[in-house]
């Protein structure tokens, strides 16, 4: 996909250049040799600083401003709480709760990502492979991890054998590379969509730009809450798959 630096960027860069911080370059055959910034060239990464950023701003607001009679920023946030205790409840049979801080971040990040994408000029992280990526690693890591924390580290890696012995020469590597598959199914379906959806966008916005963007932006709006559920619900079943027990 050709690279195109978000207006947010550009307008940085183009400020910090005149301020002597920062300098354009050539980065190789990237962008076709154009002179870009680091700003202009990891334009993605500073969307998901960003959004990082943001929601630790949020959550610290929230928590600052704690009431007995909640207010309607602080009954929102309850709700986001509640919806994310009850995806984990509702999936996850074992200490759920222990699992909603991760779910309920990485819903957030990924929503901000999803949301930045349709305001004009700024970038967007889960637009670009390489964020979708780093947050599916961070799902994959964290729910083996636990998987090995609740079983064992022989008994979680032993049930990719599956429940015949002398099966295991067979299944065990089958299972393995469908674990590992995960990666790339979370990452890509994620990157796929909002990718897809902001190409189309942008070229409606180029044919009719007075008549298209707002049911386009109410329908990235919807499209972008979709596509976190599912990140996070997906998250959430993997997480359930690696610390069940068997009854």
């Amino acid at each position: 996909m050709e690279h195109h630096a978000s207006y947010l960027a550009i307008w940085l860069t183009d400020l910090l250049v005149r301020l002597g911080w920062m300098e354009r370059k050539a980065w190789g055959a990237f962008a076709h040799g154009q002179p870009l910034s680091i700003l202009e060239r990891y334009d993605h990464l500073f969307a998901a600083v960003l959004a990082a950023l943001v929601t630790v701003a949020v959550v610290l607001y929230a928590r600052r401003r704690l009431e007995r009679i909640p207010g309607p920023y602080q009954q929102t946030m309850e709700f986001l709480v509640g919806f994310v205790r009850g995806l984990a409840a509702d999936n996850i049979h074992h200490h759920p709760d222990r699992y909603v801080p991760l779910i309920g971040t990485l819903g957030f990040f990924v929503l901000l990502n999803n949301l930045f994408g349709l305001a004009p000029g700024m970038p967007s992280g889960t637009g670009n492979w390489n964020v979708t990526l780093g947050a599916a690693l961070v799902v994959f890591f964290y729910y083996n991890f636990h998987g090995m924390r609740e079983h064992g580290v022989g008994k979680y890696l032993g049930h990719f054998a599956g429940p015949v012995w002398f099966l295991w020469v067979l299944m065990w590597p089958l299972e393995v590379l469908g674990l590992f598959s995960r990666i790339l199914s979370h990452s890509l379906r994620l990157f796929g969509n909002i990718a897809g959806e902001h190409v189309v966008a942008g070229i409606f916005f180029s044919l009719v730009p007075l008549l298209i963007p707002v049911p386009l932006m109410v329908m990235g709006l919807f499209f972008g809450l979709i596509q976190t559920f599912v990140f996070i619900m997906l998250a959430t079943i993997y997480i359930s798959g690696a610390v069940a027990h068997e009854h």
